[in-house]
């Protein structure tokens, strides 16, 4: 391991840290905005989702920089030649403390994307059950790795620590990858359904969504592990980003379904008819729904539109 770059790499990794960290607090404040309304009910898994999000990459932010101050301006650690570099890849309880922090703000972003793919497919187990196999397996390789690092006897780059890290990494990309297309399937599948009825697919802009924001963390945790694969220490240094990221997607989710499937909305018309039959489809993250008139015979009507209503309702 070459010690005299690392310091650069991570003064690199922090300042990428603080402009997502950025882009978070605006994405919260418009989260909260949106499920806040007294208009509408909101599900409490998005609220605590949100809440729990923003309060650990906050407390990751703030660790970065005590870490920063206590690697670059502490005597004893700037005396030593390359100390900085060792500091900052030395297993300190400001290291460790920050590993903790991603590990628990994947899990959740994790179990989140796992909870959405629950109610878009109207709540079936038999595809939840394979995807929190697999999280259990990612998790756990994780832990194992970030155990190895605070042993004596071990060290950031040892090959134990680099195999459970990069199965852990090649889990997490599978699960994301896989669950992401799951989800996106679905509402394909919706929307080719009705869009015989209406002219086109509701569910597109909520389907690119989706895909978009999952691609965010997926193609950070590639390149992580590539640079990884490669012995590049740089893999490592980007945890402090993919923490901030691993906020960035649920947030974004939210944001875009609601801002954009509203616009969508407003292309319907609502109505009071007695004598018509409507099939509510959710177009936002809230109850507010928008309707289409169906024949009253249709079974979609009745079949097929609860895990979508449910989704956009719940995700």
């Amino acid at each position: 391991m070459d010690p005299h770059n690392l310091d650069r790499l991570f003064i690199i990794s922090i300042w990428f840290e603080s402009m997502v960290y950025g882009i978070n607090c605006v994405l919260f404040g418009a989260c909260i905005y949106i499920l806040a309304n007294r208009n509408r009910r909101s599900h409490r898994v998005l609220v605590t989702s949100c809440i729990f999000h923003i309060l650990v990459s906050t407390a990751h932010s703030i660790i970065s920089l005590l870490l920063s101050l206590q690697g670059l301006t502490t005597p004893s650690i700037t005396a030593v030649p390359n100390g900085s570099s060792i500091y900052f890849v030395s297993p300190t309880t400001y290291m460790l403390t920050n590993l903790g922090l991603f590990l628990c703000n994947v899990l959740a972003q994790d179990l989140l994307l796992i909870w959405r793919l629950y109610v878009v497919w109207n709540h079936n187990w038999k595809l939840v059950i394979p995807s929190l196999i697999l999280e259990v397996a990612h998790i756990s390789c994780a832990i194992i790795a970030v155990f190895l690092i605070a042993q004596p006897n071990e060290h950031l780059f040892s090959h134990n620590v680099q195999a459970f890290g990069k199965a852990s990494w090649s889990l997490g990309l599978c699960l994301n990858t896989c669950v992401t297309f799951g989800i996106a399937y679905r509402l394909w599948l919706a929307g080719r359904e009705t869009s015989h009825l209406i002219g086109r697919n509701v569910y597109t802009a909520a389907m690119f969504t989706v895909i978009e924001s999952g691609a965010i963390i997926t193609s950070c945790t590639f390149v992580m592990f590539v640079l990884d694969v490669a012995g590049s220490p740089a893999g490592f240094m980007g945890f402090n980003v993919a923490v901030q990221i691993a906020t960035t997607t649920p947030l974004l989710i939210i944001t875009r379904l609601c801002l954009g499937l509203t616009n969508i909305g407003t292309h319907f018309d609502k109505s009071s008819s007695p004598t018509v039959t409507f099939a509510p489809v959710q177009i936002d993250v809230t109850e507010d729904s928008c309707t289409y008139p169906m024949s009253p015979m249709s079974p979609f009507a009745t079949r097929k539109t609860g895990s979508m209503q449910s989704f956009y309702r719940e995700v």
